[in-house]
């Protein structure tokens, strides 16, 4: 049943191709960063700041970049009224990881419907999995590990 779920959410979700080459403006405003890295796998996750599910799993993506589990991780704002409403999220879940700001176009070209939405980008820069809603630490995990 939960693979049928998984298939159902990601059916439209890009699967081994490049990820989009997308460069954001930082939420503390300090300039633009590609929201990939290349050379190690790492995630990508896409969280609107109203999102019960988002705030209840961000932190299980920064946990696993902090302890170093995970090379990278890069949060993505997107559907969020302003920046204060961001960094009130940010705050409020107390995560660590670079917070870029998305926008309409953000979503489009990575297919974002739900939140959160969260790829695994392999050292090639090609997505390699793709998850759409809650995740464990552990389930990052794994799918990091397989794209490594």
């Amino acid at each position: 049943m939960f693979l049928a779920i998984h298939a159902w959410q990601t059916r439209d979700l890009p699967l081994d191709e490049p990820a989009p080459e997308t460069v954001l403006a930082l939420l503390d405003g300090s300039g633009l960063r590609p929201a990939v890295s290349t050379g190690q796998a790492g995630i990508i996750y896409f969280f609107a700041p109203w999102c019960f599910y988002c705030r209840n799993s961000i932190g299980n993506l920064d946990d696993l970049v902090t302890d170093g589990d995970v090379s990278w991780g890069t949060a993505v704002a997107l559907d969020y009224a302003d920046t204060a409403e961001v960094e009130e999220f940010v705050a409020r879940t107390g995560i660590s990881l670079p917070v870029l700001m998305g926008d309409g176009q953000t979503a489009s070209d990575w297919s974002i419907r739900a939140f959160p939405t969260y790829y695994v980008i392999d050292a090639q820069g090609r997505i390699s999995s793709r998850s759409v809603g809650y995740s464990t630490g552990f389930g990052m995990l794994i799918r990091n590990w397989l794209a490594e």
